[in-house]
């Protein structure tokens, strides 16, 4: 699946349920948008990032996780933890940021 912006952004707020060594855990899609080219040939698509808000009692580690939501299915996706991104969402406050980058 080629994920896009136009396919992500109507799904901001919405939960994945990410498969992890702890369980399934919620992650909130709190953010996506596309990043500046910077040069980039035509050819390769634009960069995409997406932010997603988890529980604060859990840090996931770095790594790649098998992601699951209603409309687009099972995803796997490498996701990093990041502190809350500036300014922060209210859905943001108080828990573990999770970025996800895709170019």
């Amino acid at each position: 699946m080629n994920i896009t912006l136009e396919l992500v952004a109507p799904l901001v707020d919405s939960v994945f349920m990410a498969h992890t060594a702890a369980g399934v855990v919620p992650l909130t899609l709190s953010e996506a948008k596309e990043l500046p080219r910077r040069g980039l040939p035509e050819q390769f698509r634009t960069p995409l990032s997406m932010i997603f808000a988890g529980p604060p009692e859990l840090v996931l580690a770095d790594g790649n996780y098998t992601l699951d939501h209603e409309q687009l299915g099972r995803l796997e996706l490498y996701l990093w933890p990041i502190s809350a991104p500036l300014p922060a969402r209210s859905s943001e406050m108080g828990k573990q940021c999770y970025q996800v980058s895709l170019s």
